[in-house]
């Protein structure tokens, strides 16, 4: 269907007689010029729908459908991503590097850069639109509904259970945002005209908006204003822990804190807080959702200054 009176009018266009095919995705460059998504087929126009070439899709199960100039697209379904250079009348796959068959439901872009991730999955991301890829949260299922990029830095993944989740560093590192607890809602829907401003809906039937850019769901308690006598980062409890544990740590000097977890071989899993803050005695509760079972290293830092602990995660 379409409008061109802001949405209080809609006209049914082309339902392609003959074909069972469901649009589970479309992309238009501008008002004339789009491609619809189906099952086996690509369907493009150039006169804003009036009528629409068919092209075969080669795969089954097909989700979200993106074109970044009247050439060259992607569309992302069940555990693959097809590229076109030719308008859409031919795609090839990108192979990317999965070892299941995860559900891409939608594709994250800006510029060349592409990202998808799926039910269960880490995030996978190409530089190059699509002709390579890489598995930029190994160790780690992420998981993805709804997925949206503001930059090349900033983005959001919506999740089961009125998860949200936002990266500032590409998709390398995610944080939990806040977000209405009243609803189990699956965030299938996500988009930002900028890095402060944007919305999301799924399941709950709300359409949810921000202006400043989310809210981090991590919250620093501060137990005691007193300036303590030195920097000090106690061990989580409990330890081990399923999903959820505490950590504590205190602050001599004003400054800039960064609250990091790493892998055994050294690489980042996840970021608690990067942030200012002041002297005093502080407690954080960490929700390690995002981690699977194994033994981490957590590191408080700032300036030269550092200390580290280890946990252990048992799910």
């Amino acid at each position: 269907m379409k409008t061109s009176d802001g949405g209080n009018n809609w006209s049914v266009l082309s339902g392609r007689p003959g074909s069972i095919t469901a649009f589970k995705s479309l992309y238009f460059l501008n008002r004339d010029s789009g491609w619809f998504l189906g099952t086996n087929k690509v369907f493009r126009t150039f006169n804003g729908g009036n009528t629409l070439d068919s092209f075969y899709a080669p795969w089954f199960t097909n989700n979200d459908i993106y074109f970044k100039d009247i050439n060259t697209g992607v569309f992302c379904g069940t555990g693959r991503a097809f590229k076109s250079t030719d308008g859409g009348e031919n795609w090839f796959d990108t192979n990317v590097p999965v070892i299941a068959y995860h559900v891409f439901m939608k594709l994250g872009h800006y510029g060349n850069n592409l990202w998808v991730a799926g039910g269960g999955s880490p995030v996978f991301r190409s530089s190059d639109f699509g002709d390579t890829w890489v598995n930029i949260t190994p160790g780690r299922q992420i998981g993805s509904y709804g997925l949206h990029f503001v930059n090349d830095s900033t983005g959001f993944i919506g999740r089961s259970r009125q998860n949200l989740i936002k990266t500032t560093d590409g998709g390398f590192n995610w944080q939990v945002q806040q977000t209405d607890t009243t609803h189990n809602n699956l965030i299938t829907s996500l988009s930002f005209v900028n890095d402060s401003v944007g919305w999301y809906c799924g399941t709950s039937g709300k359409i949810y908006k921000t202006t400043t850019g989310g809210q981090w769901l991590t919250k620093i308690r501060l137990n005691s204003a007193e300036v303590p006598d030195a920097f000090e980062l106690q061990q989580n409890y409990p330890n081990p822990f399923n999903n959820s544990t505490e950590i504590g740590f205190s602050i001599k000097n004003h400054g800039h804190y960064r609250l990091e977890v790493y892998d055994l071989l050294g690489q980042s899993a996840d970021i608690i807080f990067d942030r200012i803050i002041q002297p005093g005695v502080y407690s954080v509760s960490y929700e390690a959702s995002i981690l699977s079972s194994g033994v981490y290293f957590y590191r408080l830092y700032s300036d030269g200054l550092y200390k580290a602990r280890k946990f252990v995660i048992l799910k």
